[in-house]
């Protein structure tokens, strides 16, 4: 099942270049899914009577053009894959004005049950009502090799205005956390990067000490971690893809 929604670019979205953060980009995509359940009649409410959630696993976006103010985006999602405990949601940005393209993700979710917090099967009643697709929105490839050269360091502890539902660090602030540590190492603008693979392995709670790490890993790749800064635990890593110098 695809669903189609207008998202408008508002004033506070938009940084000193004009252009639509990357983050807010993220937001949108996390936001599909919320979308599309809840118009099936699977909202917050059937989810707690469920007694489960979706958490992110994995979070893919490729930027190929900006978005300004104002300008109304159609925002395109469907399931593109259902497995007993994740799937895996496809999401297009494109502006109403000309057609062209701001943004493709995909989002990996894992469905959880709130009293054990393990992954728990999804029901089939929920992949029906879905209807997954086999089509995938991401066009980029791009393989990270060996991290070399120096290693940016950048210091984070999550802030209260940071944190999700779940009182975890929000999926989109990663995205933040990233680019910011990207562009202090690199010395560019975040509109040079082009596309962000992400994976979550454990969830960063309030205060929290972190250290993120960015190192070249090929042409125009950036690998980037975020370890605990104490305990050197490994809670997320990402593979950026920038443009030309």
């Amino acid at each position: 099942m695809r669903f189609t929604a207008p998202v408008q670019v508002r004033s506070y979205e938009v940084g000193a270049d004009g252009l639509l953060h990357h983050a807010h980009v993220a937001r949108y995509v996390l936001h599909a899914g919320n979308l599309v359940t809840q118009a099936l009649g699977m909202d917050a409410s059937w989810y707690a009577a469920q007694g489960t959630f979706f958490v992110v696993r994995g979070l893919r976006l490729e930027f190929e053009s900006g978005a300004r103010e104002d300008e109304t985006l159609t925002l395109t999602t469907w399931l593109s894959e259902a497995r007993r405990v994740r799937g895996f949601r496809e999401v297009s940005l494109v502006a109403q004005s000309d057609g062209r393209r701001i943004a493709g993700a995909q989002l990996d979710w894992v469905y959880v049950s709130a009293d054990t917090l393990q992954p728990t099967r999804m029901p089939q009643e929920m992949v029906d009502r879905l209807s997954p697709e086999a089509d995938h929105v991401c066009r980029l490839t791009w393989a990270a090799g060996a991290a070399s050269g120096e290693a940016g360091v950048m210091l984070r502890a999550p802030q209260h205005h940071e944190l999700d539902q779940l009182r975890h660090l929000n999926s989109a602030v990663y995205v933040e956390w990233f680019e910011q540590a990207w562009c202090e190492r690199s010395g560019r603008v975040p509109a040079d990067l082009r596309g962000h693979r992400l994976e979550f392995l454990k969830q960063i709670t309030l205060g929290e000490p972190m250290r993120v790490t960015t190192q070249p890993a090929g042409d125009g790749v950036w690998a980037q971690e975020i370890r605990h800064a104490e305990t050197g635990e490994l809670h997320a890593r990402n593979t950026a893809l920038s443009s030309a110098a």
